[in-house]
């Protein structure tokens, strides 16, 4: 043998090591396949996620539009009540008061003195109700039209006005009639110094386009509960004294039995 054929012979790999190269070889592929294998499943829960995530952000999209649809709808029934309140106070005044004067009506105004009266049986209050009249408004109707017998009802109802406490109450009860609810008084010529200083305010000549008028009412007083324990009693006893005003001078009269 030459030595050519000795070197080359030499060279030639053992069977062992063939067959650790092998097994080598095929670890390092089972190895591989098995990263892929674990990529694979990486790339795939990935995609599930990602996937997740969209449905998620779609719905809360679509939730964000119906907050959004849900506060719109809440404001405008909100708004709609709000309307609808509004209405019903404005319907509630206009059946309660007088729709030249603004003054209450005889409903309010019996409302209130009821109220007045079962807070007065509690406590002990006096109150008064005052029936005030304007004096030959018809002649002034048929004078001057009704135009100026409407502006003449303002002045009236005005300077009434302008002399109680907000917790009193001044209504129109009807045509040129007036009553007046005087609340807690402590004595009777507290009231009728009160209803003096009204008349006299009345009478103070006024002026409607052009015309000067000098207008006088007659008032009559009932006070709770010398001269009635009831409403009807105490109304009717004020009617009665304003009635009996008229023939008086200064035209103001507290009821007597």
């Amino acid at each position: 043998m030459t030595s050519k054929s000795k070197n080359l012979k030499k060279a030639v790999p053992s069977n062992s090591v063939i067959k650790e190269a092998i097994t080598q070889n095929e670890d390092v592929e089972y190895k591989v396949a098995k990263v892929a294998d674990d990529l694979n499943q990486v790339n795939a829960e990935l995609a599930r996620e990602v996937a997740e995530r969209v449905v998620i952000e779609s719905e809360l999209a679509d939730t964000k539009t119906d907050l959004a649809d849900t506060k719109t709808d809440l404001a405008e029934a909100l708004d709609d009540l709000s309307k609808s309140q509004a209405k019903e106070e404005e319907a509630l005044k206009i059946a309660l008061h007088d729709a030249l004067t603004g003054l209450p009506n005889r409903v309010l105004f019996e409302q209130r003195l009821d109220y007045g009266l079962s807070q007065s049986k509690r406590h002990g209050w006096g109150f008064a109700v005052l029936f005030i009249d304007i004096d030959e408004f018809k002649s002034i109707n048929d004078s001057y039209g009704h135009d100026l017998g409407d502006k003449v009802l303002l002045m009236v109802a005005n300077r009434l006005q302008s002399f109680v406490r907000q917790e009193d109450t001044v209504s129109r009860w009807g045509g040129d009639e007036f009553v007046c609810l005087l609340l807690e008084i402590k004595q009777e010529s507290d009231v009728t110094h009160l209803a003096e200083r009204m008349a006299n305010r009345i009478a103070e000549a006024c002026e409607f386009n052009g015309i000067v008028l000098s207008i006088s009412v007659s008032i009559g007083i009932a006070i709770y509960p010398a001269h009635g324990k009831t409403a009807d009693i105490l109304f009717k006893n004020a009617d009665m004294a304003m009635y009996q005003a008229k023939g008086t001078e200064n035209r103001v009269l507290l009821f007597r039995a």
